[in-house]
C-alpha cells in the first residue's frame, strides 16, 4: 500500500506549453475532433467510470466540463501532450503518447470545445480507487501511468496534408489508443486488441469505409469495442481521412 501510495503521488515537471497556431481555434471543429480522438468514448457526456474490476479497482475518466473549469490552457496542453495534471501528478491510462503528436492547432481546437462544455448537476462524483491487485500492478510496472509514456518532442503546428502523412498522423492520434502497428496490445483486463495494420490490409477501401462507418467487420460482424467506437468516432472522420489511413496503413512498411 505504501509503495503504491508513493507512486500514486510522484510528481513530474514539464517543459512551458506554448501552442504556434495558423488559424483562429474553433469549438465547432473542436467537437468532431473530441468524437475523432477518442475524448468522448472514454469520458462521456459528464465524466463516467472507464473500468471497475474486483480486486484491480475502479478507474474514473472525469468529466471534461468541469475539468476545463479548473485548468487555464496552458494545463490542459499539459495533460494532453504530457499525462501531467496541474498537482504534476500523472493521469493513468490517458492516451498522452497518441496526443502528444496532435498539431497545435489541433490542440486548441479540443480545448476551445472543452472551454465550449457547460457543466451540469449531472456528474460522475466516484473516484478513481485501487484494489490489492492495482495496487500490485502500479508497484510492479503493469498499470500504464501517462506521464511515463514516450511522447513526441516535436509536435506539428498544423496538420500534414500529404495523404501518407496525414494517415500517420491520425492513426497515432486515433487508432493508437487501442491498437499497434503489427502486434497485439491489451487494452484493459481481459481485452486484447490485434495489430492494426496487418487488420486494415484485409480491408479493400469501401470494405475499410464500411467498417469506420458503420462499425461492421467483413462479413457483416460486430467487433468487441471496435464496432461501437467506429460508429462513436470513426464515423465523424472525412473521406479524405479515411483514405489517408487506409493508404498509410497498406503502404510498403519501412
Amino acid at each position: 500500500y505504501g509503495g503504491s501510495a508513493w507512486r500514486m503521488a510522484r510528481t513530474y515537471d514539464t517543459p512551458a506549453q506554448t501552442l504556434r497556431l495558423t488559424q483562429a481555434p474553433s469549438a465547432e471543429r473542436g467537437e468532431r475532433l473530441g468524437s475523432v480522438f477518442g475524448c468522448k468514448d472514454c469520458h462521456g457526456t459528464h465524466g463516467r467510470i472507464f473500468f471497475e474490476v474486483p480486486m484491480i479497482g475502479r478507474l474514473i475518466a472525469p468529466d471534461l466540463a468541469r475539468a476545463a473549469q479548473n485548468y487555464n490552457d496552458a494545463e490542459l496542453v499539459t495533460v494532453l501532450r504530457h499525462g501531467v495534471k496541474r498537482d504534476h501528478t500523472s493521469a493513468i491510462v490517458m492516451p498522452a503518447d497518441a496526443f502528444s503528436s496532435l498539431s497545435d492547432d489541433d490542440v486548441a481546437d479540443v480545448i476551445a470545445w472543452m472551454r465550449a462544455l457547460k457543466p451540469e448537476a449531472e456528474t460522475e462524483t466516484a473516484e478513481t480507487t485501487l484494489g490489492p491487485l492495482g495496487r500490485f500492478a502500479v508497484i510492479s510496472g503493469g498499470f500504464p501511468f501517462s506521464a511515463d509514456m514516450p511522447h513526441d518532442p516535436a509536435p506539428p503546428a498544423a496538420r500534414p496534408t500529404a495523404k501518407l502523412a496525414l494517415g500517420e498522423y491520425l492513426v497515432k492520434s486515433s487508432c493508437n489508443h487501442c491498437h499497434r502497428l503489427d502486434e497485439e496490445h491489451v487494452v484493459k483486463p481481459g481485452l486484447t486488441a490485434p495489430p492494426v495494420r496487418p487488420m486494415t490490409q484485409s480491408y479493400d477501401l469501401d470494405q475499410f469505409k464500411h467498417l469506420l462507418r458503420t462499425g461492421k467487420a467483413l462479413g457483416d460482424r460486430e467487433l468487441v469495442l471496435m464496432s461501437d467506437v467506429a460508429r462513436s468516432a470513426f464515423s465523424r472522420l472525412d473521406e479524405a481521412e479515411v483514405e489517408a489511413i487506409h493508404a498509410y496503413l497498406n503502404a510498403p512498411s519501412q
